[in-house]
C-alpha cells in the first residue's frame, strides 16, 4: 500500500494547478542562452530574438503561479506587486522584490519578468524574443533534467532589454 501511495505522489509531479505539465520549450537560438549577469546575443533579427541581459532566475518549490505567455514590464513598485500576487509562497514574492530592488536598471533599458517554468527542473538559461503579443522569455532546456520530484518548482526569470526593442 505505501508503494502505491508513493507512485501516486510521484506521478503527480510536474503538474500545475490547471493539470497541465510544464514544458521545456526548444530554444529559439542556442546563442541566446545567458547566465546571470551576462548579455544575450540576440540581435533583433528576423527570427524575433532580442538582445537582453539575464538579471536572475529565481526558483522556489511549491510557489504556484502560472506560466507566462508574455513577459511583463517591472517599471515601478506597482508593477512588481501585481506580478508577485500570483504566487502562493511569500518567499517567491520576497525574492523577486529583492532582486528587482538590488538591480540598477540603466537608462534606455526596461526590466521584464516571466514565469518560465513550473515543474521538476530549475532552468537557469533563457531566450528572449518578440511575438505579436509582446516580449516572450523562454526557459532553455535543462541539460540534466530531474527524473522525479515531490513538489513542482516555479522559476521566474528577470531580464533587462533595450527599451527600443519593446517599442
Amino acid at each position: 500500500m505505501p508503494a502505491l501511495l508513493l507512485l501516486a505522489v510521484l506521478g503527480a509531479c510536474g503538474n500545475d494547478d490547471s493539470g497541465g505539465a510544464a514544458q521545456d520549450p526548444a530554444p529559439t537560438s542556442a546563442t541566446n542562452g545567458s547566465t546571470s549577469g551576462d548579455s544575450g546575443s540576440g540581435d533583433g533579427s528576423s527570427d524575433g530574438s532580442v538582445e537582453f541581459e539575464l538579471v536572475d532566475t529565481i526558483t522556489v518549490t511549491a510557489a504556484g503561479g502560472q506560466l507566462s505567455e508574455t513577459a511583463v514590464p517591472l517599471s515601478d513598485e506597482a508593477d512588481v506587486q501585481a506580478f508577485v500576487e500570483q504566487f502562493a509562497s511569500g518567499d517567491m514574492g520576497a525574492q523577486v522584490q529583492d532582486a528587482v530592488a538590488q538591480t540598477d536598471v540603466p537608462d534606455g533599458q526596461v526590466m521584464y519578468a516571466a514565469v518560465v517554468a513550473i515543474g521538476c527542473d530549475s532552468p537557469d538559461q533563457v531566450a528572449v524574443s518578440t511575438s505579436e503579443t509582446g516580449l516572450v522569455i523562454t526557459a532553455l532546456k535543462v541539460p540534466s533534467p530531474l527524473p522525479e520530484c515531490l513538489a513542482p518548482m516555479t522559476t521566474v526569470a528577470l531580464v533587462l532589454v533595450p527599451a527600443s526593442e519593446v517599442g
